[in-house]
């Protein structure tokens, strides 16, 4: 089965990102955190089940590992839309996992995105 949803990118890395793809679609890009989830990839269609979402590291010239690909690191699944979604939030950690939540109406950051960010002293706007 394949769903049709509109993408938002959560980046809660102190760098930004780019070439975000969830099995090889999307490719986007995002400003580090808190400057995160503003854009949307519109209409992307994706089959439910495992996911791989991989992204690129980004920063200031010389930063450690720019342009390094990186893979989320935790099992991920697309097995459960809620009724009448629309979005799909992708949501991307400091520990490379990665949170895929469906919604009906735009999709905010998590809380465990804002309290690792917090942590390391980048707190929200």
């Amino acid at each position: 089965m394949k769903v049709v949803l509109n993408v938002v990118l959560f980046n809660y890395l102190d760098r930004p990102i780019f070439d975000v793809y969830v099995d090889g679609k999307v490719g986007e890009s995002s400003d580090a955190y808190p400057s995160t989830g503003g854009g949307t990839m519109m209409n992307v269609e994706l089959a439910l089940g495992p996911k791989k979402v991989s992204w690129r590291l980004d920063g200031p010239a010389g930063m450690a590992r720019n342009g390094d690909t990186v893979t989320n690191k935790n099992p991920l699944t697309l097995d459960q839309v809620v009724p009448g979604a629309r979005y799909l939030a992708i949501h991307i950690y400091p520990d490379e996992t990665v949170e895929l939540v469906t919604s009906v109406q735009r999709p905010e950051k998590t809380a465990r995105g804002i309290a690792a960010a917090d942590k390391a002293g980048r707190h929200h706007g």
